[in-house]
């Protein structure tokens, strides 16, 4: 039985990254994948001569930690540029430069209730945090916003939002930073208190690094070829050089505790290790273990449809990434994908998508061709698209889960599960972070995961 200081189960983002950091410290790494292909979620369809994302169509390299891993990974096949733009809408005015849409310009009335119901709860006694979501955000922000934002949260995740969890609002951080006034004034009341400095946003152009912070910094990279397919084959390649040995088509099938490792039984072999670093969902691992709990019905799953069209690059008038709140068209997010990659052909024509939440169970009846005539009508309505623009040859798929947004009570059936994994072996790291949304780097950093797996693996 071969014996490594770190196995790591499942070769997504989290997989693969772990694995990167890991081995570069010195330790002897495992990488088991179920799947024949690393990479997870991280997949690119290809559609004629055009590379498809599934939703990444960036990597952020705002921080150190981000720009040593993707250029170490990517090497000569990336493209880096600091002048990405992103911009919001309710409406066809976008705001560039802010997630939320700011209701300043869509909704000036809207805006100046929504400061005064602010205002009078600056000095009202704080209240513990509710069970549900939107009950938290009532009481932190009034029922003005409250009111706004449902049905725009319902068009972010595909599913009804009365149902998460107050646990959500971390994932959910860009409802958390409404802008109600121009920069300036938002900033002067952001100056006044902590109250207001944690109620409101500022957008990346407003250049107070104060409040833009590391945002004001808009640096990003890619793959210049192969798009996240090209991310995965240039991972797969990185990872092997630093000595990782990595196993696919090997799903975890048990997992036992031993007098100082933990054996790992995939695909029909048998590892062994110091520490089991669990990357996948928690339920898999339950599974796995065959232990009974309930997780599913404790989470909602957001999947999306992805429309596709090739357009001429010359029509396109919106920005890198627009959201578009408004709850009269399908789409949330629409993508310029030509800029994510080298993908504009000789004589002009590129890719834009439209993206359109939903819940897994709703996949069929989104993804339709009447829906993809929506889509295109949607991209020429918010004027992402120069009026009169023609499509040409067009596509469209369903991306069943992205991420999972917890219910209210989520967290009885987690811990209990939490209990039972401890049971089985107290070598099993990465499974404590609860609905966490996505499962990057900077949670692996910021929790000391390096640490805990490094110290403790031999």
């Amino acid at each position: 039985m071969k014996h490594y200081d770190i196995i790591i189960a499942g070769a997504g983002f989290a997989g693969i990254y772990a694995a990167w950091r890991l081995a570069r410290s010195g330790a002897k790494v495992a990488l088991v994948e179920a799947s024949d292909k690393i990479g997870g979620n991280l997949q690119s369809k290809r559609w004629k001569d055009w590379w498809v994302d599934n939703g990444t169509h960036n990597f952020d390299i705002r921080t150190p930690i981000g720009e040593e891993f993707y250029t170490d990974i990517l090497r000569d096949n990336i493209l880096i540029w600091d002048d990405q733009q992103w911009a919001c809408t309710t409406g066809s005015h976008w705001t560039h430069g802010f997630e939320m849409p700011d209701f300043s310009e869509e909704n000036p009335a809207l805006a100046k209730a929504a400061l005064a119901e602010l205002a009078s709860l600056e000095h009202a006694p704080e209240k513990p945090v509710p069970a549900h979501y939107l009950d938290w955000y009532r009481n932190t922000y009034g029922e003005t916003l409250t009111k706004a934002i449902t049905p725009m949260l319902e068009k972010y995740t595909g599913s009804d939002p009365a149902q998460f969890s107050a646990d959500a609002r971390g994932a959910l951080g860009m409802f958390s930073r409404p802008k109600l006034g121009t920069d300036a004034e938002m900033i002067a009341l952001k100056e006044k208190s902590p109250f207001w400095d944690a109620r409101l946003g500022v957008s990346l152009m407003s250049g107070d690094p104060r409040f833009a912070g590391k945002s004001v910094n808009k640096k990003f990279c890619y793959p210049a070829r192969g798009a996240l397919t090209g991310f995965c084959d240039a991972a797969l390649e990185r990872l092997s050089e630093l000595g990782v040995e990595i196993f696919t088509s090997c799903g975890v099938s048990g997992i036992e505790d031993a007098p100082g490792k933990v054996i790992v039984t995939a695909g029909g072999r048998q590892l062994s290790a110091g520490k089991l670093f669990w990357s996948l969902p928690e339920v898999v691992l339950a599974k796995v273990l065959g232990i009974e709990v309930d997780l599913m019905s404790s989470a909602v799953p957001v999947g999306t449809c992805f429309f596709v069209f090739e357009v001429p690059e010359a029509s396109i008038q919106g920005p890198d990434y627009l959201q578009d709140y408004s709850t009269r068209r399908l789409p949330f997010r629409y993508n310029k994908i030509g800029t994510y990659s080298e993908q504009t052909r000789p004589d002009g024509t590129t890719i834009v998508t439209a993206e359109a939440p939903c819940h897994p169970a709703r996949i069929k009846e989104m993804a339709t061709e009447a829906n993809l005539a929506r889509a295109w009508d949607a991209l020429l309505d918010v004027g992402y698209l120069a009026p009169g623009t023609e499509a040409g040859d067009s596509m469209f798929w369903g991306h069943p889960v992205a991420y999972t947004m917890p219910k209210a009570g989520w967290r009885e059936p987690y811990d209990a599960a939490q209990a039972a994994f401890r049971q089985v072996s107290e070598r099993i790291v990465g499974v404590e972070f609860g609905y966490r949304g996505r499962f990057n780097f900077m949670t692996f950093y910021e929790t000391k995961l390096e640490a805990r797996l490094l110290g403790e693996s031999a």
